[in-house]
């Protein structure tokens, strides 16, 4: 069998081909589109479809070197996310938030039991279980990519390929369900939103005209450099936490989470003495890492090992669909306010809880479009939800591992 290796500059730069090709496939394929699937998404699995083929035939075999530089990219890009995570923001949400903090919570911690349950039935390793469960779906293929192969380590064998598998159908079914459960609680509870009065009697209200207009920030390279300059800061403070973490027994705490803690630390600190933070320019910078994060974690996974499990994935991934439209329609609606915002919230919730961030948008407007704008399910839930997903689901999915593992009599 022909071996061809990359060292680690050929890699990157087959992972920056690998993104840049997904955009262009998702810009030409109305389907990935419609559903929210990111091009690198796309890409990555074609290419890792056709490398595990070959690898299968014993006709080729690649070896990437990403280690060093997809840590890299996967810590910048936590600590762009911890960066986000200003009190004062938080403050401003009010009520709703508690609301949406504790149905946040509890869906990742029900998607997880659900997923250790099924995966005991199956005769499957627990963490196989929550990699199909909250880490995937609530966190997306970005955080399976980054936790999954600590699990891995701990004996879940192809656990970054079954969380990776997962979070991809996650984003279809996330669009196609969040609409259909929360039109049913309109019409069920008789709810509309703010129309005007050009389209009173339930047409529909543009909710890019009805939301407020953000600034606009110009870019250039001063601005943008101190930026970047300050997530690596906060990453550097974040290592330190890593490090001393790392003596407490009996908890894998990823390198990762200390840089996204040290995220958190520097925001609020900022925040405190009035400096400005520029969070378009953080989210800039931490798209592109993610994209690229992405890229060298989508090339390198087999999928092909996901035949030996084909059966248990589906049954699991169906139950946790099912598990979370129940929960949007009973829970997330009731704990937000039973009125048209807490609906709204359930359709971003289904898109959040299942996919991804777009999802949750799509979701939302594709609800508003039909009922009328919210303003808390669309300007307060998107950001303040995927802040708590984003810092909890990533800690608790980490530090359960090793415990759960024990707690099984795996280690």
């Amino acid at each position: 069998m022909l071996e061809i290796s990359f060292d680690v500059m050929q890699s990157a730069a087959i992972a920056a081909l690998v993104a840049m090709a997904g955009r262009a496939v998702v810009k030409r394929v109305k389907f990935f589109q419609t559903y929210c699937i990111p091009g690198v998404i796309v890409a990555g699995l074609v290419v890792s479809f056709v490398l595990g083929i070959l690898r299968g035939v014993n006709v080729l075999q690649v070896n990437f070197d990403t280690a060093v530089l997809r840590e890299w990219f996967m810590d910048i890009f936590f600590t762009g996310v911890g960066l986000t995570a200003s009190w004062k923001l938080i403050k401003q949400g009010g009520k709703v938030c508690i609301g949406i903090a504790i149905t946040t919570i509890g869906l990742i911690l029900g998607q997880d039991v659900l997923g250790v349950a099924l995966s005991q039935v199956f005769g499957m390793h627990p963490l196989q279980g929550i990699g199909l469960g909250s880490l995937s779906l609530m966190g997306g293929v970005g955080t399976s990519g980054a936790i999954a192969p600590t699990y891995e380590d701990l004996g879940a064998t192809n656990a970054t390929t079954l969380a990776v598998m997962c979070a991809t159908f996650g984003m279809v079914f996330a669009s196609l369900t969040g609409g259909p459960v929360a039109r049913l609680l309109c019409k069920r509870h008789n709810l509309k939103g703010e129309l005007t009065p050009e389209y009173g009697g339930g047409t529909e209200v543009d909710p890019d005209a009805a939301a407020p207009k953000e600034e606009v920030f110009p870019l250039n390279s001063k601005n943008f450099l101190s930026s970047v300059c300050l997530i690596i800061i906060a990453a550097g403070l974040g290592s330190y936490i890593a490090i001393a973490a790392g003596y407490i027994p009996m908890i894998e705490f990823p390198y990762f989470i200390g840089c996204m803690i040290g995220g958190i630390i520097l925001r609020n600190i900022l925040d405190a003495v009035h400096v400005e933070v520029r969070t378009e320019e953080l989210d800039a910078f931490g798209d592109i890492c993610l994209e690229i994060f992405l890229g060298m974690t989508m090339m390198t996974i087999d999928v092909t090992a996901l035949a030996d499990v084909i059966g248990p994935f589906v049954v699991i991934f169906a139950a946790q669909v099912i598990f979370t439209c129940l929960w949007a329609y009973f829970i997330t609606f009731n704990t937000c306010g039973r009125n048209y915002d807490a609906a709204v919230i359930a359709a971003g919730h289904i898109g959040m809880g299942l996919g991804n961030g777009p999802n949750t948008m799509a979701n939302e407007r594709a609800l508003m479009r039909e009922f009328g704008f919210s303003k808390i399910g669309w300007v307060v839930y998107p950001p303040f939800g995927l802040l708590v997903l984003d810092i909890f689901n990533p800690i608790f999915c980490s530090m359960i591992a090793e415990p759960l593992t024990r707690a099984f009599g795996l280690i």
